[in-house]
């Protein structure tokens, strides 16, 4: 999973976020940018925006999301 870290300014909160994401198992790669606000995306989607929760728990539903549609292939009728 490639997560990218967008921030307008890197806050002790985002180190903090930084450091929990570094030690998660499901991360490849992390890309950093210079963005309007701080927030996560992981794989395209959004995962976390400041003040907004924990981002651990925004990349683990966005990697449910992501094996559900493998697992269940969208059928049109």
């Amino acid at each position: 999973m490639i997560v990218q870290v967008i921030y307008n300014k890197f806050t002790p909160e985002m180190r903090r976020v930084v450091r929990k994401l570094r030690k998660f198992h499901l991360i490849d790669e992390i890309l950093f940018y210079k963005g309007d606000r701080n927030l996560i995306l992981a794989d395209g989607l959004l995962a976390w925006e400041e003040g907004k929760g924990d981002p651990i728990d925004g990349i683990y539903d966005i990697t449910i999301l992501k094996r559900i549609s493998e697992i269940n292939p969208q059928i049109s009728g």
